[in-house]
């Protein structure tokens, strides 16, 4: 399947890896669902896509709302086609010392990059297994395999 007959959609697109994954895609004509909290670097990463050849729909949302995520699956089909290629890229980190550290802090750390990747997987997965293709892409960080003194 050639880029420009895929859909694709990249949580945290609106910067880092996830938006360079957005330019990747975005060279080969791929229409690409851009998932990020903030309208205005996702804007901005539209304004690329677009310029590069792709096609973007913007869906400012905060990963850790399963509901929101399910929705932004749902209007992505809508506007853009079957789903082809889901990317897990959304993930926040607190670089403190533990002792810093509150539950809150853990817990939303927990909420992105842990059940951010779950809800995106099920939403994908929903809609790929009765099509029986897709792909799922999860992004890892560097401090999965190298822990920082603090």
């Amino acid at each position: 399947m050639s880029g420009r007959n895929r859909t694709v959609v990249i949580t945290g697109s609106s910067a880092g890896v996830g938006r360079a994954t957005a330019r990747a895609f975005a060279r080969e004509g791929a229409r690409i669902a851009l998932i990020a909290r903030g309208r205005e670097r996702l804007e901005a990463a539209k304004r690329e896509v677009e310029a590069l050849g792709g096609k973007s729909l913007v869906l400012p949302l905060d990963v850790a709302d399963a509901a929101a995520i399910e929705a932004a699956a749902a209007e992505t089909e809508k506007e853009l086609g079957p789903i082809d290629v889901w990317v897990n890229n959304a993930m926040t980190s607190v670089f403190s010392p533990v002792r810093e550290m509150d539950a809150e802090d853990y817990k939303r750390v927990t909420e992105v990059t842990y059940l951010g990747y779950v809800y995106g997987t099920l939403a994908a997965l929903k809609r790929m297994l009765p099509r029986d293709r897709g792909v799922i892409v999860q992004v890892g960080s560097s401090l999965a395999y190298r822990g920082i003194p603090l």
